[in-house]
């Protein structure tokens, strides 16, 4: 299995996989708290145009709250393009016929499941960690003395919930044939959440709710609020790394 995990994160490397979604959680992380420092800059010089059309512009003010608040907005981005660049992790095997060699060799079907999603999981957080240390660090640096509450648990329940979604795109991996069909069981599983988000009493259960944790540095939210959602994300991760590991044990590579 080590041999194996060691080609996956190899792999990543050559086919720059790494490189690039580094560059892209780089730059997310990079834009929160510019696109904060230039808000009153491009209110300022929007003004005019503004004015003609009957609104007026006040005087803006930014500070570290607005550059988390770009942090949460463009997390979901986060979330998607490392979905995008990961939903082939398993059907692009299938499709070149390459694990049948991997387990004819002796490497048992739950080891290579597990390889895959050790690389999925790690590539996350990586990149989330890479996200979050640069909005913080450029954050701080910026507006040194404004301190939101909660900013590690909040980014936490945004890393849980982006694992949880992986969990999902590993499970239908398992049964796809097809990039495609791995990303419309994800979409799926996303547009269920939203949909049953609507329900007030459903809320508090929900994942959606691990992306709200700019409502708890704001003081909307406590952390008690988000236990539910937690426990939940976590129970649907281990559900679909089961059904994914039985799945990919009985089809045929």
């Amino acid at each position: 299995m080590k041999a194996f995990l060691r080609k996956e994160w190899m792999e990543t490397l050559r086919t720059g996989r790494l490189l690039i979604l580094g560059i892209i959680f780089f730059i997310f992380g990079l834009m929160n708290p510019a696109i904060a420092k230039l808000t009153p800059w491009l209110m300022e010089t929007m003004k005019d145009s503004l004015a003609e059309s009957g609104m007026l512009v006040g005087e803006v003010t930014v500070n570290a709250m607005t550059s988390w608040t770009q942090f949460y907005k463009n997390g979901l981005m986060c979330v998607i393009v490392i979905v995008l660049m990961l939903s082939g992790v398993l059907v692009n095997e299938y499709m070149k016929g390459t694990l049948v060699q991997v387990v004819t060799k002796g490497l048992s079907r739950r080891k290579v499941f597990f390889s895959k999603m050790i690389t999925v999981y790690g590539l996350w957080t990586l990149m989330f960690l890479l996200y979050f240390g640069v909005t913080f660090g450029y954050t701080v640096y910026l507006w040194p003395e404004d301190k939101p509450e909660n900013l590690v648990f909040g980014a936490a329940c945004y890393w849980i919930f982006g694992m949880m979604l992986l969990a999902f795109l590993l499970m239908f991996s398992a049964m796809a044939n097809n990039a495609g069909q791995v990303l419309m069981g994800v979409g799926g599983v996303v547009a269920v959440l939203f949909f049953l988000n609507y329900v007030p009493k459903l809320q508090k259960y929900l994942p959606l709710r691990l992306t709200e944790g700019l409502s708890l540095s704001m003081g909307g939210l406590a952390a008690k609020d988000f236990v539910p959602a937690v426990i939940i994300s976590c129970i649907c991760v281990v559900v679909c790394g089961i059904i994914g590991v039985v799945t990919f044990d009985k089809r045929n590579l």
